[in-house]
């Protein structure tokens, strides 16, 4: 059983490998759920909260899963010393043409997997971010414990945009949260093929492993990272969209969840 678990978290890692370097720069060209006005708006008030926690201190901060820079760059134009971890050369290679000179001295970035890169390393961050990243993992806990084990007295834990786990409580309220993702789900793959943009279907087989067993349960997360010592400073649940004006009405009108963001603090001893 125990080397079956390993195949299988070698397979999964291996899968991702293979999809996000397949991705590189167009990652956020295939994720316009992530660049659409709605979701700039959230982004922006998260990383607004995140440095209001900092406060004065410039401390390193780590963005494991970075990519191409989605939360990095916006870190790093603020004048924080940034560590990048990815799998993806691609992906690095894309985000490294994106810090100007005049920020090259803050950015450091590493090709590995989190988990590999956590074990070797021995520093510890002001902060630790990650974007969409735990559902791409075979055991997110472990990964979380680890995160916590190298955040500094007082500083920041930011989990962001984690696909959301949860109880259907609306039946009828969740039927219309389908059919809007089945209209929107038909015009992105029409605008893809459009542009000439692979979706790579046939590669995702395990690379969005948690997403098997419905996404990551906030509460869990909550948990672990409560018995870790540290203390929940904020839980954001929303309706992600590829598009602003369909991320507005599943929020606004529907009043539907799919994602959630979450903010830690972990106490000055």
């Amino acid at each position: 059983m125990v080397e079956s678990n390993l195949e299988l978290r070698e397979k999964i890692l291996e899968e991702n490998k293979t999809v996000h370097q397949l991705e590189g720069p167009l990652y956020l060209d295939r994720h316009p759920e992530q660049t659409n006005y709605f979701q700039k708006r959230v982004l922006r008030h998260t990383v607004q909260r995140v440095c209001k926690e900092l406060g004065q201190s410039r401390g390193p901060i780590l963005d494991l899963g970075c990519g191409t820079g989605y939360l990095y760059l916006k870190f790093l134009e603020r004048g924080y010393e940034m560590t990048g971890v990815d799998l993806s050369e691609a992906m690095l290679d894309s985000l490294k043409t994106r810090v100007g000179n005049e920020d090259a001295e803050r950015s450091r970035l590493f090709c590995s997997d989190v988990e590999s890169f956590l074990e070797e390393n021995e520093e510890k961050w002001s902060a630790i971010t990650a974007s969409a990243l735990l559902h791409h993992l075979y055991d997110p806990e472990t990964i979380l414990k680890k995160m916590c084990e190298k955040l500094n007295p007082g500083g920041t834990l930011l989990i962001f945009f984690e696909p959301l786990k949860q109880s259907i409580h609306s039946p009828f309220r969740y039927q219309l949260h389908r059919m809007l993702t089945w209209a929107h789900e038909i015009a992105y793959r029409i605008e893809m093929k459009w542009r000439g943009i692979s979706l790579f279907e046939e590669k995702y087989e395990l690379a969005d492993y948690q997403r098997k067993f419905g996404g990551i349960d906030p509460k869990r997360v909550a948990e672990v990272l409560q018995a870790e010592g540290l203390e929940i400073i904020h839980l954001e649940k929303y309706c992600s969209r590829r598009y602003g004006v369909v991320a507005w009405i599943a929020n606004r009108l529907l009043r539907s969840e799919n994602t959630f963001n979450l903010l830690a603090r972990k106490p000055i001893a």
